[in-house]
């Protein structure tokens, strides 16, 4: 194994719209991983990985339980989620491992935001029937855009922000989510009109 990455940036956590990457190594017992949610303007907390209970997306909040507390940041604040790792590693190099697993395959829409179109860019590690579905921030299903067999590999699809029965929605934030073999993931973006 080369040298572990000292900040790992994550795939998706579902309905959240946020990012992970899983990364495969020992940790050294001496010092502690850290887990950072960084806002917009720059503000941020990071947590000792060992002092969290629980990460809950709730509504349009993520709630991070630790122990003796529980801090609420609404999901439209969050600029990105990462594991800072220089600590726990004691390693400067920043070659990525053999053994890191990569987790995202739904990737950001472009633009975000966008009006009147945007496109969906996903990738598939095996062959399979694939969906890719919009929704509104209640849950309710907006538009189904593939149900589809698809081979393995790199695809993209283009939402024209219409539903289902061909009718505009209105401006706000929907999640859209990818489900095929090995992978059920979502992410959020902002359609302005």
């Amino acid at each position: 194994m080369r040298g572990v990455p000292r900040r790992c940036a994550a795939g998706s956590l579902l309905a959240a719209g946020v990012v992970l990457l899983v990364c495969a190594f020992s940790p050294s017992p001496a010092a502690a991983a850290h887990l950072a949610v960084r806002l917009v303007g720059g503000q941020g907390h990071a947590y000792e990985l060992g002092d969290i209970q629980d990460l809950v997306f709730a509504g349009d909040t993520l709630q991070v339980v630790t122990t003796g507390a529980t801090d609420v940041y609404e999901l439209a604040r969050i600029v990105r989620i990462d594991f800072d790792l220089d600590a726990w590693t004691g390693v400067d190099d920043t070659d990525l491992p053999d053994d890191v697993v990569r987790a995202l395959h739904l990737f950001q829409n472009q633009p975000n935001p966008f009006s009147p179109e945007t496109r969906i860019a996903y990738e598939l590690p095996q062959g399979g029937r694939a969906q890719v579905r919009i929704y509104s921030v209640n849950g309710r299903l907006v538009r189904t855009l593939l149900d589809a067999e698809r081979p393995a590999g790199r695809h993209s699809i283009a939402w024209d922000a219409l539903d289902d029965s061909g009718r505009s929605v209105s401006s706000g934030v929907y999640f859209y989510t990818l489900t095929a073999p090995g992978v059920e993931e979502s992410r959020k973006m902002l359609l302005l009109r």
